[in-house]
Protein backbone atom coordinates (compact mmCIF):
# COMPACT_ATOMS: atom_id res chain seq x y z
CA UNK A 1 0.00 0.00 0.00
CA UNK A 2 1.95 3.40 -0.90
CA UNK A 3 1.19 6.18 2.03
CA UNK A 4 0.40 9.18 0.05
CA UNK A 5 1.25 11.36 2.63
CA UNK A 6 5.10 9.88 3.55
CA UNK A 7 5.38 10.87 -1.18
CA UNK A 8 3.65 14.26 -0.13
CA UNK A 9 6.24 15.23 2.59
CA UNK A 10 9.00 14.28 0.03
CA UNK A 11 7.58 15.70 -2.34
CA UNK A 12 7.36 19.03 -0.08
CA UNK A 13 10.87 18.47 1.84
CA UNK A 14 12.83 18.56 -1.88
CA UNK A 15 11.13 22.18 -2.94
CA UNK A 16 12.73 23.32 0.20
CA UNK A 17 16.29 24.50 0.73
CA UNK A 18 17.89 22.46 3.49
CA UNK A 19 19.57 24.40 6.56
CA UNK A 20 22.94 23.72 5.18
CA UNK A 21 22.58 25.48 1.87
CA UNK A 22 20.02 28.28 2.99
CA UNK A 23 21.63 31.60 2.13
CA UNK A 24 21.40 34.32 4.56
CA UNK A 25 18.74 37.47 3.76
CA UNK A 26 19.83 40.29 3.07
CA UNK A 27 17.02 43.33 2.97
CA UNK A 28 18.26 46.56 1.67
CA UNK A 29 15.12 48.27 3.28
CA UNK A 30 15.70 46.00 6.55
CA UNK A 31 19.22 47.23 6.67
CA UNK A 32 18.52 51.18 6.54
CA UNK A 33 15.73 50.44 8.79
CA UNK A 34 18.84 49.30 11.28
CA UNK A 35 21.02 52.18 10.69
CA UNK A 36 18.02 55.02 11.10
CA UNK A 37 17.37 53.07 14.64
CA UNK A 38 20.92 53.20 15.27
CA UNK A 39 21.09 56.76 14.98
CA UNK A 40 17.87 57.57 16.44
CA UNK A 41 19.45 55.85 19.86
CA UNK A 42 22.71 57.69 18.94
CA UNK A 43 21.30 60.89 18.70
CA UNK A 44 18.77 60.54 22.12
CA UNK A 45 22.17 59.19 24.17
CA UNK A 46 23.87 62.31 23.28
CA UNK A 47 21.30 64.72 24.33
CA UNK A 48 21.00 62.95 27.30
CA UNK A 49 24.67 62.46 27.67
CA UNK A 50 24.68 66.71 27.68
CA UNK A 51 21.79 66.80 29.85
CA UNK A 52 22.45 64.59 32.80
CA UNK A 53 25.50 63.35 32.55
CA UNK A 54 26.87 59.72 32.14
CA UNK A 55 25.87 58.36 35.46
CA UNK A 56 22.36 60.30 35.29
CA UNK A 57 21.41 58.89 31.94
CA UNK A 58 19.73 55.29 31.30
CA UNK A 59 19.55 52.31 28.93
CA UNK A 60 15.69 52.85 29.64
CA UNK A 61 15.88 56.99 29.35
CA UNK A 62 17.71 56.86 25.81
CA UNK A 63 15.41 53.66 24.90
CA UNK A 64 12.41 55.90 25.29
CA UNK A 65 14.31 59.14 23.80
CA UNK A 66 14.64 57.27 20.97
CA UNK A 67 11.35 55.12 20.51
CA UNK A 68 12.77 51.76 21.31
CA UNK A 69 12.85 49.03 23.13
CA UNK A 70 15.73 49.06 26.20
CA UNK A 71 16.35 45.73 24.56
CA UNK A 72 16.86 47.05 20.97
CA UNK A 73 19.51 49.68 22.80
CA UNK A 74 21.59 46.41 24.52
CA UNK A 75 20.81 44.78 21.27
CA UNK A 76 23.20 46.94 19.27
CA UNK A 77 24.96 48.23 21.43
CA UNK A 78 25.52 45.63 24.45
CA UNK A 79 25.39 48.20 27.32
CA UNK A 80 25.76 52.44 28.12
CA UNK A 81 29.07 52.15 27.63
CA UNK A 82 29.16 50.86 24.11
CA UNK A 83 26.29 53.22 23.41
CA UNK A 84 28.52 56.26 24.64
CA UNK A 85 31.69 54.47 22.67
CA UNK A 86 29.86 54.49 19.57
CA UNK A 87 28.50 58.18 20.08
CA UNK A 88 32.62 59.06 20.32
CA UNK A 89 33.85 57.27 16.96
CA UNK A 90 33.76 59.45 13.74
CA UNK A 91 33.92 56.21 12.24
CA UNK A 92 30.30 54.75 13.18
CA UNK A 93 27.71 54.05 11.27
CA UNK A 94 26.24 56.93 9.87
CA UNK A 95 29.13 59.69 11.09
CA UNK A 96 28.73 62.85 9.90
CA UNK A 97 32.23 62.78 9.70
CA UNK A 98 32.14 60.37 6.48
CA UNK A 99 32.93 62.96 3.97
CA UNK A 100 36.10 63.84 5.65
CA UNK A 101 37.43 60.23 6.36
CA UNK A 102 36.48 59.51 2.69
CA UNK A 103 38.84 61.86 1.51
CA UNK A 104 41.52 61.35 4.29
CA UNK A 105 41.38 57.16 3.08
CA UNK A 106 41.80 58.72 -0.88
CA UNK A 107 44.37 61.48 -0.21
CA UNK A 108 47.52 60.86 -1.90
CA UNK A 109 49.16 64.47 -1.26
CA UNK A 110 51.00 64.19 2.67
CA UNK A 111 50.19 67.84 3.02
CA UNK A 112 46.59 67.14 1.94
CA UNK A 113 46.26 64.19 4.10
CA UNK A 114 47.53 66.20 7.79
CA UNK A 115 45.44 68.87 6.96
CA UNK A 116 42.16 66.30 6.47
CA UNK A 117 43.59 65.17 9.67
CA UNK A 118 43.52 68.79 11.30
CA UNK A 119 39.97 69.34 9.74
CA UNK A 120 38.23 66.01 11.29
CA UNK A 121 39.91 66.42 14.48
CA UNK A 122 38.55 69.85 14.53
CA UNK A 123 35.16 68.43 13.58
CA UNK A 124 35.23 65.73 15.89
CA UNK A 125 35.96 67.98 18.92
CA UNK A 126 33.42 70.79 18.10
CA UNK A 127 30.72 68.21 17.77
CA UNK A 128 31.58 65.67 20.70
CA UNK A 129 32.83 67.97 23.46
CA UNK A 130 30.44 67.70 25.70
CA UNK A 131 30.53 63.89 25.81
CA UNK A 132 34.24 64.19 26.24
CA UNK A 133 34.37 66.31 28.97
CA UNK A 134 32.83 63.23 30.75
CA UNK A 135 35.82 61.14 30.20
CA UNK A 136 37.59 63.69 31.86
CA UNK A 137 38.43 62.71 35.95
CA UNK A 138 36.21 59.44 34.45
CA UNK A 139 38.00 57.67 37.30
CA UNK A 140 36.16 59.28 40.33
CA UNK A 141 33.25 59.55 38.51
CA UNK A 142 32.62 56.26 37.27
CA UNK A 143 35.11 53.82 36.78
CA UNK A 144 33.87 52.43 33.53
CA UNK A 145 34.08 55.25 32.27
CA UNK A 146 37.90 55.42 32.82
CA UNK A 147 38.27 52.05 31.02
CA UNK A 148 36.12 53.63 28.30
CA UNK A 149 38.61 56.51 27.97
CA UNK A 150 41.78 54.14 27.66
CA UNK A 151 39.69 53.34 24.69
CA UNK A 152 39.00 55.52 23.15
CA UNK A 153 42.90 56.56 23.58
CA UNK A 154 43.93 53.09 22.65
CA UNK A 155 41.50 53.29 19.09
CA UNK A 156 42.85 56.94 18.63
CA UNK A 157 46.34 56.22 19.01
CA UNK A 158 45.85 53.04 16.57
CA UNK A 159 44.66 55.24 13.93
CA UNK A 160 47.52 57.61 14.17
CA UNK A 161 50.13 54.69 14.10
CA UNK A 162 48.36 53.75 10.82
CA UNK A 163 48.48 57.55 9.69
CA UNK A 164 52.24 57.49 9.90
CA UNK A 165 53.03 54.03 8.61
CA UNK A 166 51.45 55.38 5.12
CA UNK A 167 53.63 58.43 5.44
CA UNK A 168 56.41 56.55 6.10
CA UNK A 169 55.66 54.40 3.08
CA UNK A 170 55.42 57.16 0.89
CA UNK A 171 58.55 58.60 1.68
CA UNK A 172 57.23 62.06 3.46
CA UNK A 173 57.98 61.52 6.89
CA UNK A 174 60.92 62.98 8.10
CA UNK A 175 64.06 61.13 8.38
CA UNK A 176 65.19 62.04 11.54
CA UNK A 177 61.62 60.91 13.52
CA UNK A 178 61.46 57.24 14.37
CA UNK A 179 57.28 55.88 13.71
CA UNK A 180 57.06 55.55 17.45
CA UNK A 181 58.44 59.55 18.12
CA UNK A 182 56.03 60.87 15.04
CA UNK A 183 53.23 58.74 16.36
CA UNK A 184 53.52 60.03 19.60
CA UNK A 185 53.84 63.55 18.33
CA UNK A 186 50.63 63.72 16.36
CA UNK A 187 48.80 61.68 19.28
CA UNK A 188 49.48 64.31 21.35
CA UNK A 189 48.60 67.16 19.13
CA UNK A 190 45.38 66.03 17.79
CA UNK A 191 44.30 65.16 21.37
CA UNK A 192 41.00 66.73 23.43
CA UNK A 193 43.15 68.02 25.93
CA UNK A 194 45.21 70.48 23.27
CA UNK A 195 41.59 71.17 21.76
CA UNK A 196 39.86 72.31 24.94
CA UNK A 197 42.95 74.55 26.23
CA UNK A 198 43.08 75.97 23.12
CA UNK A 199 39.36 76.65 21.55
CA UNK A 200 37.23 75.91 25.04
CA UNK A 201 39.47 77.60 27.57
CA UNK A 202 41.52 80.04 25.62
CA UNK A 203 38.76 81.20 23.14
CA UNK A 204 40.13 80.22 19.22
CA UNK A 205 37.74 79.58 16.88
CA UNK A 206 37.67 76.17 15.74
CA UNK A 207 38.58 77.43 12.31
CA UNK A 208 41.77 78.97 13.80
CA UNK A 209 42.90 75.91 15.68
CA UNK A 210 42.36 73.93 12.74
CA UNK A 211 44.94 75.79 10.56
CA UNK A 212 47.43 75.63 13.56
CA UNK A 213 46.84 72.04 13.73
CA UNK A 214 47.48 71.50 9.74
CA UNK A 215 50.36 73.78 10.24
CA UNK A 216 51.94 72.41 12.62
CA UNK A 217 51.49 68.54 11.82
CA UNK A 218 53.17 69.52 8.53
CA UNK A 219 56.18 71.29 9.83
CA UNK A 220 57.01 68.14 12.25
CA UNK A 221 56.39 65.47 10.58
CA UNK A 222 57.06 65.85 6.56
CA UNK A 223 60.71 66.56 5.22
CA UNK A 224 60.99 69.76 4.31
Amino acid sequence: MIRWHAVREAAMTEDLPSKQTRRPYHSPVRQRQAEATHQQILAAARSLFAQHGYAGTTIEAIAEAAGVSPKTVVAGFSSKRGVLLQVLDPAGIGSSHTEVLARLRAASDPRMRLALVARLTRDVYTESASELELLRGSGVVAPELAELSAAVERRRRQQQAQLIELLRQQGALRADRTDAEATDEVWALTSFDLYRLLVLHSGWRPERYETWLSEVLVERLLAQ
